[in-house]
This record gives C-alpha cells, sequence and structure tokens, in this order.
C-alpha cells in the first residue's frame, strides 16, 4: 500500500512540474540551464563565435528584395487565368499548370481543387489591373466566357506570383 502511495505521489508530481512548466511557458534564455559558470561561459563564446550575440538576431537587418517589374506582373494574371479555366483537364495536369505561377501556400490550396467545378473553360479578354502592380502586390480581373477571374498577385523573390483567386459568375440576360 505504501509503495503504490509512493508512485502515485511521483506521478502527481511529475503532473505538476509539467503542467507548471506549460503554464509558465518556454524558458526566456536560449541558454542551457545550467549552475557551472563553465557551461554558461561556452555557450556564450559559442554564439559569439557565429558572429551573433546572445539575445540578438542579425539576420533581419537585411534589405527586402525589390518587388519585381510591374510590366512582369500583367503576364503572370492573364497565363494564371488560362490554366485556371481549364476544367477539361484531369486535376494532377490541372493543378501542375498552376502551381509553378503561385507562392507555395496557394499551390497546396489549389491542390484541392476539382478543377472539373471551375465554371469558365476559356479567357475572353486581357487582364485589367485593379490594383496596379506597386509595393510587391497586384490585383487583375480576367474575363471569361462564364464571368471575371480576379487574380491576386505578389511579388516573390524578384518574380511575380498568384496568391489568391477569385470567380464573379456574369449575369445572364
Amino acid at each position: 500500500m505504501r509503495a503504490q502511495w509512493v508512485i502515485a505521489r511521483a506521478v502527481g508530481i511529475v503532473t505538476v512540474a509539467v503542467v507548471a512548466g506549460c503554464a509558465t511557458g518556454p524558458p526566456q534564455s536560449s541558454a542551457p540551464v545550467s549552475d557551472h559558470p563553465a557551461t554558461v561561459a561556452s555557450a556564450t563564446t559559442a554564439a559569439s563565435a557565429v558572429g551573433e550575440q546572445p539575445g540578438h538576431d542579425d539576420h533581419d537587418h537585411a534589405e527586402p528584395p525589390a518587388p519585381p517589374p510591374a510590366a512582369q506582373a500583367t503576364p503572370v494574371a492573364a497565363h494564371f487565368a488560362a490554366a485556371w479555366a481549364r476544367p477539361d483537364l484531369p486535376a494532377t495536369v490541372w493543378w501542375q499548370g498552376l502551381a509553378s505561377l503561385c507562392d507555395a501556400g496557394f499551390a497546396a490550396l489549389l491542390r484541392t481543387v476539382d478543377p472539373a467545378r471551375v465554371p469558365a473553360t476559356r479567357v475572353t479578354g486581357p487582364p485589367v489591373a485593379t490594383q496596379a502592380p506597386a509595393d510587391g502586390a497586384a490585383t487583375f480581373e480576367v474575363p471569361t466566357d462564364a464571368g471575371t477571374v480576379t487574380v491576386t498577385l505578389a511579388g516573390v523573390d524578384g518574380r511575380w506570383v498568384a496568391t489568391g483567386v477569385d470567380f464573379v459568375r456574369a449575369v445572364s440576360q
């Protein structure tokens, strides 16, 4: 009976320690937990050896890359809309035609789309900028045989990529 109480007490202490650690969040220091001065000094020396001081990030002061040329945005919007308006293609082929035109997150999202549900089958006119390419962002409306596709672009790593698409069905008269 005494052994069961000791085990239960030990489990309770571990549970309290784990819950207390979760409640207070992660430690505020990235230095190793040690009372031994040599261990703390080694960590500080190692950080200095790679060029960063403890508590500082030397990588957040770089200049952001310049946005891609504005003239390159319109062709990307046109190409994306034409590739999107292909409900006749198998899903894998449809996605492959779009993925290289998208940022990684949007490409992953498009992988879940069934192209057979895309209402448009062809682009019927040129893209029109509703937000002209500036500061790494642009939005274009592209007419199709079933309505208007809105393509949102962002300048990423020196090129324009699609980050969103919306469709408004044309009102039939």
